[in-house]
């Protein structure tokens, strides 16, 4: 399995106005080839009287596929520049519809690769790009002093967790970066001085958690 990618948090959808054409760009992202398929579904569907459905999609894992369509439009002009705002932020696993209603004027080739390259382009950030990290889950039971200062250390590195129950003890569901799983267990034993019970459980894959904000300057 990939140690990380990188897609998109989100569905997002953004529109623009071009020489009185109207472009609605749609960017979510995907699990599979099926997936893909019901997302350009259901702009069609959504959109029946639109001129154009442009897509495109990229998909990972142990195999790489990409496919784009320029649905009428002239050879290279809608779903290669599509396909390349993908491409030129690094995404995976997502996909992007571009819906275009005519507006009576032509644009050109140069005109047509420029505004589905902005609309595409525009939609990828809306959708929030972001990277996944694969993590393994542990589930950890620890004594409620243990357990406060397991939370405080796990908060310190960033990790996820999750399905937090309290009883005689604290257990909780973590997802630690595959590549850090050897400190994770160090880290546990050392502050609990041996009494966590620390079970592995399934890989998973988790987002990065987001950059500190810059400090704000009091000049």
């Amino acid at each position: 399995m990939r140690e990380q990618y990188r897609t998109v948090a989100q569905q997002a959808r953004i529109e623009l106005d071009e020489r009185k054409s109207r472009f609605i760009a749609v960017c979510r992202p995907l699990e599979n080839e099926q997936a893909a398929q019901a997302f350009v579904d259901s702009l069609k569907q959504e959109f029946p009287d639109a001129s154009h459905h442009v897509y495109a999609w990229i998909l990972g894992g142990e195999r790489i596929l990409q496919r784009y369509s320029d649905d009428g439009e002239p050879q290279g002009t809608a779903g290669l520049p599509v396909l390349d705002a993908l491409r030129r932020q690094g995404i995976d696993q997502a996909g992007i519809v571009v819906v275009r209603y005519f507006g009576g004027t032509l644009l050109g080739t140069g005109g047509l690769s420029r505004a589905y390259s902005r609309a595409a382009a525009q939609a990828v950030e809306a959708a929030l790009p972001v990277v996944y990290r694969l993590c393994r889950q542990f589930r950890v039971t620890a004594g409620y002093a243990g357990q406060e200062l397991l939370s405080r250390a796990w908060r310190q590195k960033c990790y996820e967790t999750s399905h937090i129950s309290y009883g005689i003890d604290v257990e909780t569901l973590i997802a630690v970066p595959q590549s850090e799983c050897a400190d994770f267990d160090r880290l546990c034993a050392d502050l609990t001085q041996g009494a966590a019970l620390i079970e592995p459980q399934g890989l998973v894959y988790r987002p990065l958690p987001p950059p500190d904000p810059p400090p704000v300057s009091s000049v």
